[in-house]
């Protein structure tokens, strides 16, 4: 894990872009005191994340769940919302990320930003034992569910260590195209995103059909989903749930 060994404070632009370019390549740009830092020789375009949409994903977080103080993040990548979320004074955040190279990004900027309430797990989602870092008061489950062989699982999981989930997804809306899958409608999606660090951690994912996620979520047991966002075009639509026990 790399180190910031001087304050943030301390750190001109030029050194803060060094340790950025020695990091790299980056996926999302980063803002610190007003300016924009990215790997610019490696920037894969299209793929830097509108920072509105972070904005409002903070905000309808913090408005569904005010009163958390211990959440897990799922698929942290390089912290582009960790940053924002974990902010919140009193909070205790565990954020896990599947690539160790996301990691060592995600901790400089964790360090630049002074927040230390943040720990950091390397690890496949699909594979781990959430109990071994529970309980939670809720989980941020943002940009990964449909990176995911057996996405119901993970919210079964994810419901044995926490009451409350704030997820964002894209789901499959042709359902025409879509095959059975045990209880759900899916379509099997190969991971060849062009830019591979955006790619899952297994070849192929499912992504659930719309009756299907909420299927899925019901039978992981969250008995209630607020639908906080939802919109797109063609098969690939996206929507933003508060889903609780």
């Amino acid at each position: 894990m790399c180190r910031v060994n001087q304050s943030a404070d301390a750190l001109s632009r030029q050194q803060i872009q060094q340790r950025v370019d020695e990091l790299g390549p980056w996926v999302h740009a980063f803002e610190f005191n007003g300016v924009q830092y990215f790997d610019s020789s490696a920037r894969p375009p299209g793929v830097f994340p509108k920072a509105i949409i972070r904005e409002r994903r903070t905000e309808d977080f913090w408005q569904v769940f005010p009163d958390v103080r211990r959440v897990l993040e799922l698929g942290a990548l390089e912290g582009a919302d960790t940053v924002d979320l974990a902010r919140r004074v009193g909070v205790e955040w565990v954020a896990v990320e599947g690539r160790p190279e996301n990691l060592r990004r995600l901790e400089f900027v964790l360090e630049l930003n002074g927040l230390r309430n943040v720990s950091l797990v390397l690890a496949d989602v699909e594979a781990m034992d959430f109990a071994e870092l529970g309980p939670f008061d809720a989980a941020v489950c943002s940009g990964i569910l449909y990176h995911l062989q057996r996405p119901w699982d993970l919210l079964a999981s994810l419901a044995q260590v926490t009451p409350a989930v704030f997820l964002w997804t894209h789901y499959w809306g042709d359902e025409n195209s879509a095959v059975p899958y045990g209880r759900y409608l899916v379509k099997e999606v190969p991971e060849t995103f062009p830019e591979p660090r955006l790619r899952g951690l297994a070849p192929v994912s499912r992504w659930l059909c719309r009756d299907s996620l909420f299927r899925a979520a019901r039978d992981a047991g969250f008995t209630a989903a607020q639908v906080l966002a939802e919109g797109g075009e063609g098969p690939a639509w996206e929507i933003t749930l508060a889903l609780r026990r």
